[in-house]
């Protein structure tokens, strides 16, 4: 599936843009959060021998998780910060993400609106 195209011309404010993708990478975050419970629920079922190696991986995700979580409030903190008036040209960046329904979220949230409408699955698992 070819991902929905947009105007390369969106300029909304930095300030916005931070915005939205502080959005995006707090719901990132959610996924982690999520994910860390799944791997919680499957490690009790294993045996203990076992336990180890996806208790490794679990103390990654939770420390993915909390790199999200700081990242997000940086972008936040940086978008209350920048003054209205500035602003960038994101068309370009956005044409280069591969996720259809993350293309779509950000455009919306940027205030723009996409060339062609999706016909097809966007890529991004919804887990919840």
């Amino acid at each position: 599936m070819t991902a929905p195209t947009m105007s390369q011309s969106l300029t909304p404010s930095v300030a916005m843009t931070l915005d939205v993708l502080a959005a995006e990478i707090e719901l990132a975050g959610a996924r982690c959060i999520y994910l860390d419970r799944i791997i919680g629920e499957v490690m009790d079922g294993l045996p203990e021998h076992e336990r180890q190696r996806l208790m490794e991986g679990l103390h990654g995700v939770d420390l993915l998780a909390q790199h999200l979580t700081s990242l997000s409030a940086f972008a936040r903190g940086l978008s209350v910060a920048v003054p209205e008036e500035i602003t960038a040209p994101v068309g370009g960046a956005l044409s280069e993400v591969t996720l259809g329904a993350l293309v779509e979220r950000m455009t919306a949230g940027l205030g723009g609106s996409l060339d062609e409408p999706e016909t097809a699955d966007a890529g991004d698992l919804d887990l919840f």
